[in-house]
């Protein structure tokens, strides 16, 4: 007799509703999708409305000035303000303010930090006219009749184009890069020491240290090691009233100093030269004509 062997049957699997969750999960996404475009709508309609401005940095431009150079208001809603563009509209439109940053503080302030523009130099034009500038080269002022005192003079910069609120332009561009070059190191080298730069020949820099003293820079080449040993040279070496001029020959040989009084006694004793040789008596040429006459007696 065989031995019965049972064989016990695994009990069906029940199928998965797979369109049903499928289903469910299409609507999920539907309604997931409807309440994000319904909150895009409201938070640019409704909702995030400014309430408080916080403006910062400003001294020369008033708050509403800034405010309606932006096109900003109250009760605007704050993601409706494209910050770049509305940035860019304020410094074109306040040419004192250099830089400017804005954003968005929820739920309901709009928050915008000022940098002011400082005038730091100004260049001569056209014979006798001139512009301010900021110190990255931005006009400030244009068309004025005299330099402003107390910033740099700048000469033979032969500006072109000269319109406020753009960056000045030479007709020589390397004039203009080394200008940049020169004001931002001495903003930081030796500030409020340089009183004027003259780069007609932009081989031969001329500045003038203090108000008191000539500096015959030579090139641009190497100009933050010219600038410090010039300056530490004037601060280190010289008496404090001292005047004159500082002639820079080479990193090797250094700068030499001319005192004014030396300068002076230099130019009188020329002068004398130059009067002696115009009134010493002129050579007699009937001698020789005489002398040759005697030889033929």
């Amino acid at each position: 007799m065989r031995d019965v062997v049972k064989v016990q049957s695994e009990p069906p699997r029940p199928q998965r509703p797979r369109r049903r969750r499928r289903n469910l999960t299409l609507h999920y996404a539907l309604f997931i999708a409807a309440a994000v475009v319904l909150f895009l709508i409201l938070s640019r309609t409704v909702l995030f409305r400014i309430n408080e401005y916080d403006i910062s940095g400003n001294s020369i431009y008033t708050n509403d000035q800034i405010l309606n150079a932006g096109n900003l208001r109250y009760g605007r809603n704050m993601y409706g303000i494209n910050l770049k563009k509305t940035a860019e509209r304020i410094k074109s439109g306040l040419i004192y303010i250099d830089d400017i940053s804005l954003r968005r503080k929820l739920p309901d302030k709009f928050i915008i930090e000022v940098t002011e523009a400082k005038a730091y130099a100004c260049c001569e034009y056209e014979g006798s006219r001139y512009a301010v500038i900021t110190k990255g080269g931005r006009y400030l002022e244009t068309e004025q009749l005299g330099a402003r005192a107390g910033l740099i003079q700048i000469k033979g910069m032969e500006l072109v184009n000269v319109a406020l609120g753009e960056d000045f332009e030479s007709a020589d561009e390397t004039k203009r890069d080394i200008i940049l070059d020169l004001l931002e190191a001495i903003d930081e080298i030796c500030p409020d020491k340089i009183t004027e730069i003259d780069i007609t020949d932009r081989t031969n820099i001329v500045m003038i240290y203090d108000g008191r003293i000539e500096v015959d820079f030579g090139s641009s080449l190497d100009y933050e090691y010219k600038l410090k040993y010039v300056s530490a040279l004037i601060e280190n070496n010289l008496e404090p009233e001292a005047e004159g001029t500082v002639i820079y020959h080479s990193s090797a040989a250094g700068a030499s100093f001319i005192r004014k009084e030396d300068m002076e006694l230099t130019e009188q004793e020329r002068e004398a030269e130059q009067n002696a040789a115009q009134n010493a008596p002129e050579t007699d040429s009937g001698d020789g004509e005489g002398a040759e006459d005697g030889q033929g007696d």
